[in-house]
């Protein structure tokens, strides 16, 4: 890492200190992103990386724009997070994730030509958009999260299968899991969360402000829980090591930021399940790792919010379908994810369809602050 290499050159002991090393990951991935991305749209635009069809006179973002994303993220973190079992941990979910993503990304881009070339229709395209089917994409998620998880488990001291639970301090009630049962929730957590940013990513920025304000919470937990002065103070848990993940968590705050000047609407490019997916899964990891999962319900409600819509919709229509007589399901929304529903719920409320999604994104995006600030209070005062 450079800020240890610097260090160890000059004696200066603020290339160690975390929060400079925080506050450097956050510029470097901001401006990596901020700089790079252009050249990066401009590449993907020449090799025609989009996976939709043209409407009117506008050309179709292309997306990808995940891999930017995760690259500046990985950089960074290599660059000013010390090397150990809690930040190990984030950058392998970080990159296995968007990985598995991408070979979704890209079987859009190669069916869609397809389709221009008149080998495969709009329909079939829509059938197969994806390059790996959902169950096998699922199962590929919780496996790696499984295997990661066993891996935090043993290299983790401090990874007891204790959980904070919102509104109580850790001296009355700090429940701990058994390890088989912690292990499963760590892996549902981390898969989970990577699905509900993956259902968010519909509409433009929609996705990039939740995943900012946990990336924000976690860093600042993270920040004070790795030191033992203010874990006392505090009365949180005190988790060695764990400050290495405030670096990480302000390189995505950073990257996510400088992404927001392009896929701010009218979007230029899309994150893709590469990003979506990728950090997603991170920020699930990161998370379980300093034992606050209970706040995920209230600092990324948008995303919990986006998953538990998508899960109700399937199962209440399948489970209504296998027991009506004529066997037609009912479904609970108008359409799943929930901001579909929102689209077509305020259908002639406001002036355009545009004006709708402008409306449905900024209170999204409101919401996810305003949890941010509540997180914060309910764990550090409320307790």
């Amino acid at each position: 890492m450079i800020s240890l290499l610097l260090y160890q050159l000059t004696g200066i002991h603020l290339f160690e200190d975390r929060t400079f090393r925080a506050g450097a990951a956050f510029f470097l991935a901001t401006a990596l992103v901020f700089l790079g991305m252009p050249w990066w749209i401009r590449f993907l635009k020449r090799y025609n990386a989009t996976s939709d069809f043209e409407q009117g006179k506008r050309e179709p973002p292309p997306i990808l724009g995940g891999m930017m994303l995760v690259f500046a993220v990985l950089l960074t973190s290599l660059c000013f997070a010390q090397l150990n079992a809690y930040s190990v941990s984030t950058l392998i979910i970080l990159v296995t994730y968007a990985a598995v993503g991408a070979v979704d990304d890209l079987a859009k881009i190669r069916n869609k030509r397809l389709v221009a070339l008149g080998k495969m229709s709009r329909a079939d395209y829509q059938a197969k958009a994806d390059g790996i089917s959902a169950r096998v994409r699922l199962l590929l998620y919780l496996g790696l999260s499984f295997v990661i998880a066993i891996f935090a488990y043993k290299f983790i001291p401090g990874l007891t299968g204790q959980i904070s639970v919102p509104f109580v301090k850790p001296e009355i009630w700090f429940p701990s899991l058994p390890n088989w049962a912690f292990i499963i929730l760590m892996t549902l957590v981390i898969t989970s969360t990577a699905n509900g940013a993956n259902f968010t990513d519909g509409l433009d920025s929609l996705v990039s402000v939740p995943l900012i304000t946990t990336s924000l919470f976690a860093g600042v937990v993270a920040y004070f829980s790795g030191n033992v002065v203010f874990a006392r103070y505090f009365l949180i848990p005190h988790l060695p090591g764990a400050d290495e993940l405030f670096p990480i968590c302000m390189s995505l705050v950073g990257a996510l930021s400088a992404y927001l000047w392009y896929n701010s609407p009218p979007a230029e490019i899309y994150m893709g399940d590469t990003g979506a997916i990728g950090l997603g899964g991170a920020v699930g990891i990161i998370f379980v790792l300093l034992k606050i999962e209970l706040f995920l319900p209230i600092v990324g409600v948008v995303l919990v919010v986006e998953l538990l819509s998508v899960a109700l919709q399937i199962t209440g229509f399948k489970l209504t379908r296998r027991l009506s007589a004529d066997g037609q399901g009912a479904r609970l929304l108008l359409r799943a994810p929930y901001h579909h529903h929102l689209q077509l719920k305020w259908q002639g409320r406001f002036d355009s369809p545009q004006a709708v999604n402008s409306k449905i994104i900024w209170r999204f995006h409101l919401i996810s602050i305003f949890t941010l600030g509540l997180g914060l209070l309910i764990f550090f005062k409320i307790r």
